[in-house]
């Protein structure tokens, strides 16, 4: 069985259904509107969030920060081809 990666926005929203929490929910705890809760699980604007937003995302559905960094490190690396890791890699 092969593991899918996530999209930062599938990520986002199944940590958020996982906690059982609607997109109005978690988007009191972030602090931001609803739609923008709703776009970052579209993977729109995914930019525009920022540190302080992952943790309150991290501390809402109980996942550990750095779990969640690490999975948005993963998610940069991997989905963003002109990444320098993926640069230097096709060099070789």
């Amino acid at each position: 069985m092969t593991a899918k990666i996530l999209t930062m926005g599938e990520l986002i929203r199944t940590l958020r259904h996982r906690a059982k929490l609607s997109q109005t929910d978690l988007a009191k705890v972030v602090g931001v509107h609803f739609s923008s809760i709703s776009r970052w699980e579209r993977d729109q604007l995914i930019e525009e969030m920022r540190i302080k937003h992952l943790r309150r995302i991290a501390t809402a559905t109980s996942v550990s920060f750095s779990d969640l960094l690490d999975a948005c490190r993963f998610y940069e690396v991997y989905s963003n081809p002109i990444s320098p890791v993926l640069a230097s890699n096709s060099q070789n």
